[in-house]
């Protein structure tokens, strides 16, 4: 079970993170972001597999492929934006945070653009 070493992986930098937070506060930050890259690249591979399991279905229903592409990375700054994010706001930096939310959020509005316009050219097609 990948969630329970997941869990206690973050069951445990927390616990270091507030023990060691009383003696050496920059200490705890750094051990509650190492706990935080690890969980993430421990959850990684599942996604990775999971992407591979919507490309192979979308491919089989006829899918375009530069459609399906643009998806796909729209799913990723969504989660690296979000992954980001919430690491900012642990450590007390909620300005940056948000930035980091706004320049994910711009670089999903870029990133669709061309089924956007797709979507535009279709409708304009349909209308008389």
């Amino acid at each position: 079970m990948e969630i329970a070493k997941i869990v206690c992986a973050g069951i445990i930098a927390a616990v270091l993170s507030i023990i060691i937070k009383r003696h050496n506060p920059e200490l705890a930050l750094l051990i509650s972001l190492a706990g935080c890259v690890l969980i993430f690249f421990m959850a990684l591979p599942r996604l990775g597999a999971a992407l591979k399991l919507l490309e192979r279905f979308a491919l089989e229903l006829g899918a375009q492929t530069p459609y399906v592409d643009i998806v796909f990375k729209i799913i990723g700054v969504a989660y690296l934006s979000e992954f980001g994010a919430q690491i900012c706001a642990d450590a007390g930096e909620s300005a940056i945070a948000s930035k980091i939310e706004l320049a994910g959020k711009i670089l999903i509005m870029v990133i669709s653009t061309p089924v956007m316009l797709a979507l535009l050219e279709l409708l304009v097609g349909i209308m008389p």
